[in-house]
């Protein structure tokens, strides 16, 4: 009984943390909206009116064509990756999820830099330019966030497959296609479905694509969200939407939830090596060829981001002269705050979630090794600020948290809160990929020897996972250092961000300032990755 309760207190920690911050605010929000907004006839009157349906309709369109291109795109590579090990392997796994670090706000400036008026890719091919607005220009931005999460989850499936089965598929006279289905496909397939989800999840609250590359016409239910807020100041339409968008999103999320827990079963505790590529076998020259094409993608939405960073302030200026621009006085003039304390306010907040994020997964990863019954509770409870949305979460952490802490003075904490809550859904799953590795002996020899169960947890499991530990870190840090939604909501011209800035920056049409900006968060992303995986460690999902 007491080695149970030890298990329960750290998980009642995690629970307190992520209702206190995250569900009981957003659930008090819709509830005071809908109290406030007529009842259910106020639902029938929000989910009727024809921009919300359009918003709706908008959510799903994007979601889908997102999902279905980004898995089209992302498996392929996925395969090639999971199954083959080759010179630049591990370099190429962190170069592919630094997109999905960045603010939308960075890939939206690259997709506006290679398709866009005047584009690298436009003005070559002129229909490229189809993709740099309107609806595929929020689809291509879409796709380039987040085809690079399917590839790295489709190669985790294709990682769990058994050498000894495709072997014996291959003894017994099966060709490639029996061995893929035999053996690799179908774990493979799990992955890929799993990240096509998640595409879909993240697409469907897509928030500056819309802004930026269409605008209202185009606008996801989470844009519309803001836009009730912020722009028709209709808090309580607002309220009773993000139930409506809670609702589009709870299926979807408890199929991903489940995906990815078959994938965790399918991959067990066994470590695998990826066998040598075999580039002379025409079977995988399919694989390559998709892997190139999404390499290439991805390097051309980083290298325009850079090049465009890299461009003159002015004609005939000097290179990187914007950088210097964007921490000079003018810039500070025109936004009212100066580029470093938008710098340090990022760092800090930054730096502080990440930590946070770590220290919940810590204890959740305790309690759910006592309790392993509890785990797919916890990883759902972890996940549902990402359903709830990062507009609803900041929307009701300003209504619900702000009079407490007394008023605009804290900020910093709600934007710290936030950050941190919505970084732990990725911090969590480092630390038990990494944890899953320790012996179990290990723990039990300890215990035996007298020590407490967080002594044992403490001083024998956690320095034998240092490097997962490294690992959840900095992926919570690069996250939080790049997030833009939920920021964005709660910034003031005191606790202001890169991300914020750099949404600012284009609103002013400031061009080049933007593209520094952008150009630094991509360097400080890619520099995070690089950094985990020279470490010997490649991203856990």
């Amino acid at each position: 009984m007491s080695a149970r309760a030890t298990g329960a207190v750290p998980l009642l920690v995690v629970v307190a943390f992520v209702a206190a911050f995250a569900l009981i605010p957003a659930a008090v929000l819709i509830a005071h909206g809908v109290a406030t907004g007529g009842g259910l006839g106020g639902i029938a009157r929000v989910a009727t009116d024809p921009l919300n349906e359009r918003a709706v309709e908008n959510s799903l369109s994007q979601g889908a064509a997102s999902a279905a291109l980004a898995g089209l795109l992302g498996f392929p590579a996925g395969a090639l990756l999971g199954r083959y090990s080759f010179r630049g392997r591990r370099e190429l796994l962190a170069v592919l999820i630094v997109p999905f670090l960045l603010p939308s706000l960075a890939v939206v400036l690259g997709v506006e830099t290679l398709f866009g008026a005047d584009g690298v890719v436009s003005s070559v091919v002129p229909a490229a330019s189809s993709l740099g607005s309107g609806f595929w220009g929020i689809v291509t931005a879409n796709v380039l966030y987040d085809a690079p999460v399917v590839a790295l989850l489709t190669a985790v499936g294709a990682e769990s497959a058994s050498p000894a089965l495709e072997e014996t598929v291959a003894v017994l006279g099966g060709g490639p296609w029996a061995a893929f289905w035999a053996s690799w496909g179908r774990p493979a397939i799990l992955g890929a479905a799993a990240g096509a989800v998640l595409t879909f999840l993240f697409s469907a609250l897509s928030f500056a694509p819309p802004l930026l590359l269409c605008g209202a016409r185009c606008y996801t239910v989470e844009a519309r969200v803001w836009s009730l807020d912020q722009i028709f100041l209709d808090p309580g339409s607002a309220a009773i939407l993000a139930l409506v968008l809670v609702g589009l999103l709870a299926v979807p999320a408890a199929l991903y939830l489940t995906l990815l827990a078959r994938l965790r079963a399918a991959r067990g505790s066994v470590e695998r090596r990826p066998r040598p590529l075999p580039w002379r076998s025409p079977a995988v020259w399919p694989l390559l060829a998709a892997t190139t094409a999404l390499a290439l993608a991805v390097f051309a939405l980083l290298g325009s981001v850079l090049w465009a960073a890299a461009r003159p302030e002015s004609p005939g200026g000097a290179a990187f002269s914007a950088f210097v621009g964007l921490f000079g006085a003018g810039v500070t003039t025109r936004l009212g705050v100066s580029t470093w304390s938008a710098t340090a306010n990022t760092v800090l907040f930054a730096t502080l979630s990440s930590a946070m994020a770590l220290l919940f997964a810590i204890a959740a990863g305790f309690g759910i090794g006592r309790r392993p019954a509890t785990a797919r509770t916890m990883r759902a409870l972890v996940f549902a600020p990402l359903v709830v949305s990062p507009v609803v979460l900041s929307f009701s952490l300003a209504q619900f948290w702000r009079p407490v802490f007394g008023g605009e003075s804290t900020i910093g904490v709600l934007i710290l809160l936030a950050q941190a809550t919505l970084a732990l859904p990725f911090a969590l799953p480092a630390v038990e990929v990494a944890l899953r590795r320790v012996p179990p002996a290990l723990r039990e020899s300890a215990q035996t020897l007298g020590a407490r169960p967080w002594s044992a947890y403490l001083d024998v499991e956690l320095p034998l996972v240092r490097a997962g530990l490294v690992t959840a870190a900095l992926f919570a840090f690069a996250l939080s250092f790049g997030e833009f939604t939920a920021t964005y909501f709660l910034a003031t011209p005191t606790f202001n961000t890169l991300p914020v800035e750099l949404y600012r920056l284009e609103g002013l049409r400031l061009t080049s300032y933007a593209a520094a900006d952008a150009g630094l968060l991509v360097l400080v992303s890619l520099v995070a990755f690089l950094v985990i995986v020279r470490g010997g460690r490649r991203v856990e999902l």
